[in-house]
């Protein structure tokens, strides 16, 4: 192949994982991010604060946990697209499994419902990086 066409293959490769690393990222933080919110009413106390000029009257341990998982998820996708193809499947089926395993423990509802269509997005994506690299 000639080095400009490898050039732009491997463009659309990386292009392909990066744009299967969002919604990894997004389904890891979905799940606690989606539970946490709905813990601590922080759509509610939002709402109540905007409503009379006032500051959200969540608990700061709501923020800092939310502000945790939010950064996990980063740090995974950030992996997801910086490591080789096995190695991004591991990580894949390790996270997919840890949500699914606290998704049989607390139950069938909304946050994982959303968690598992963004798996199932970034799965999709995965395989198509993959069909990219071996083409």
């Amino acid at each position: 192949m000639s080095p400009g066409r490898e050039d732009i293959a491997g463009r659309w490769q990386r292009e392909a994982v990066r744009g299967a690393a969002a919604p990894f990222g997004l389904a890891c933080a979905a799940l606690p991010v989606l539970d946490l919110c709905e813990q601590h009413s922080v759509v509610e106390q939002i709402a109540a604060g905007l409503q009379a000029g006032a500051l959200p009257a969540v608990p700061v341990a709501g923020w800092w946990w939310l502000g945790y998982f939010v950064a996990v998820a980063a740090v995974a996708a950030s992996l997801l697209a910086r490591r080789a193809s096995r190695a991004r499947w591991r990580l894949f089926a390790a996270c997919a499994a840890l949500h699914g395993c606290y998704a049989l423990a607390t139950g069938l509802r909304t946050a994982v419902l959303v968690s598992l269509g963004l798996f199932a997005w970034s799965f999709v994506a995965l395989r198509t990086a993959d069909a990219l690299e071996r083409a």
